[in-house]
């Protein structure tokens, strides 16, 4: 069974910036519930992230999305997967994304322009594209970060 992230325990770790354990599909998930899936975004959206990112976020976080001149983490590579992957929803780099970013005024851009930005994140991960992502924090709950 697939772990599912455990929900009144979200908007807690959400804000207070934890990863928070799981529990079983079976155990937590009603059969009303939406079933959980690996994420998704459209090209068009990663498109409109690519724009964005070059102009908000690549003095940072650098071109190859590697870390910039700015100091800005990586937002590829083996220490971000293991922070962000490996089933983990979808939500949690979402809630972080708005939470910190970008660091003079965190949560300042609308929650479509967080799904574009993360939808080039993605896609520079080597994610494949198609549902569109979604941009609330309940929907991105049930998508997993899984290739």
């Amino acid at each position: 069974m697939m772990p599912i992230f455990c929900r009144p325990a979200t908007q807690f770790a959400l804000a207070m910036g934890f990863v928070v354990g799981f529990a079983t599909a079976a155990a937590a998930q009603s059969s009303a519930e939406p079933v959980e899936r690996p994420v998704s975004f459209s090209s068009e959206q990663a498109d409109r992230g690519k724009v964005k990112y070059i102009k908000e976020c690549v003095d940072c976080h650098g071109e190859n999305l590697k870390g910039g001149l700015s100091g800005g983490a990586p937002l590829r590579g083996l220490a971000f997967e293991q922070k962000f992957f490996d089933g983990l929803p979808a939500s949690i780099i979402f809630a972080y994304m708005v939470s910190t970013m970008p660091p003079d005024s965190p949560g300042r851009y609308s929650p479509n322009t967080y799904a574009n930005l993360m939808a080039y994140i993605l896609k520079r991960n080597g994610f494949k594209a198609g549902a569109p992502l979604p941009s609330d924090f309940d929907a991105l709950d049930y998508l997993i970060m899984e290739k």
